[in-house]
């Protein structure tokens, strides 16, 4: 009993750790470390900004939208393929959807490197939109892609399924592209009136379909 007196008492009177303040060392180092990130971070994203005017990558999303490019294609592949549905089966049946830095680096553009690099710095966000936006897309094409590919062989009315899918995968490609524009990327309706026009216009295509 005596010993767990003592050891309490002990424990009691052991100075107290202190937390560092604003003036201790080990605070003015964790600031330094933030400070160093947060300004290394605004060089490499102005050096960003001095190297896209001019290109084909957005100056505020950081996000090219030629990447939809292969969707566009798919597009009009399924516009096609009832003129020859023969002829164009194999493209159908090989066709598949490639991220964004890999169609960058398969891509011939000159600043295919900086496309890379500029969508790794594309504010959180707006990529995160962008990113939901591509893997919906990408879903839809794969199951659209299927869809069509079995009506090769099936209903004479593959020009009214190839069209439709064409349409569908339309409306995807257009709310990815508004992201990488800037039109969605701002949920408080920064750029209200371009934004709210696109997903008008979205919604009565749909409708449509």
């Amino acid at each position: 009993m005596l010993a767990q007196v003592l050891i309490e008492e002990r424990h009691m009177n052991l100075p107290k750790r202190q937390e560092p303040s604003a003036t201790s060392p080990e605070f003015q180092e964790d600031v330094s470390r933030d400070a160093i990130a947060m300004a290394f971070q605004k060089a490499m994203e102005s050096h960003l900004r001095s190297h896209v005017p001019g290109t084909n990558i957005n100056e505020q999303t950081f996000l090219a939208s030629d990447y939809l490019n292969q969707f566009h294609e798919l597009a009009m592949l399924l516009e096609a393929l009832p003129t020859d549905p023969s002829g164009f089966a194999s493209d159908l049946h090989s066709w598949h959807a490639v991220d964004y830095e890999e169609h960058f680096h398969r891509s011939g553009l000159n600043n295919k490197e900086l496309a890379i690099a500029a969508y790794r710095r594309s504010p959180e966000k707006v990529r995160a939109q962008f990113d939901s936006a591509v893997a919906r897309l990408q879903g839809e094409a794969l199951r659209l892609v299927a869809a069509v590919a079995q009506a090769l062989d099936g209903p004479p009315d593959l020009k009214m399924t190839c069209d439709g899918a064409a349409a569908r995968l339309r409306v995807l490609i257009d709310d990815a592209n508004a992201i990488a524009n800037g039109y969605l990327a701002d949920e408080d309706g920064g750029k209200g009136g371009k934004s709210s026009q696109i997903t008008i216009d979205t919604l009565f295509r749909l409708r449509r379909d």
